[in-house]
């Protein structure tokens, strides 16, 4: 049992909202009703973690790494929840459409999400579906994904 503080007394609706809550922190719940006979027992408590998607992250870079690409990306504020996985897409020939390639670049694997870059062949990028040429310009998008969303 932890203690508890009444955040607000006499409310006649069935929701609440908690103003000033600390980003990154859980709060827990429960409430109990009252009538002209007294109050009832307390609900089932539940846990709230304070926190939101994560921001944007910063334009993703890339280097040439033997025969490879490296694509790296800086973390973004998580706002309150862990990063759990990254999206990573890459722009195709088209310059329209945007693909993932999870085979090299899988943002929901740990070894790449925690170092925050990945490694993809040259001919990876120059077969279906990248048909990149060569010399031509590497356009990647990285999405931060938290608990959240």
């Amino acid at each position: 049992m932890g203690v508890y503080k009444v955040l607000a007394a006499e409310v006649y609706t069935t929701s609440y909202t908690m103003t000033l809550a600390t980003q990154g922190t859980s709060y827990r719940f429960k409430v109990e009703a009252k009538n002209s006979v007294g109050f009832s027992l307390y609900s089932n408590e539940i846990t709230v973690l304070a926190a939101q998607a994560p921001n944007q992250p910063v334009a993703p870079t890339t280097s040439i790494v033997g025969q490879s690409v490296q694509i790296s990306w800086t973390s973004p504020n998580n706002r309150g929840a862990t990063i759990i996985s990254y999206i990573i897409k890459i722009g195709t020939s088209d310059n329209l459409t945007f693909i993932q390639d999870l085979v090299n670049c899988d943002g929901s694997n740990a070894a790449i999400r925690d170092s925050q870059k990945c490694l993809i062949p040259f001919t990876t990028l120059t077969a279906a579906p990248f048909n990149l040429q060569w010399g031509s310009s590497i356009v990647v998008k990285v999405i931060a994904i938290n608990s959240i969303g």
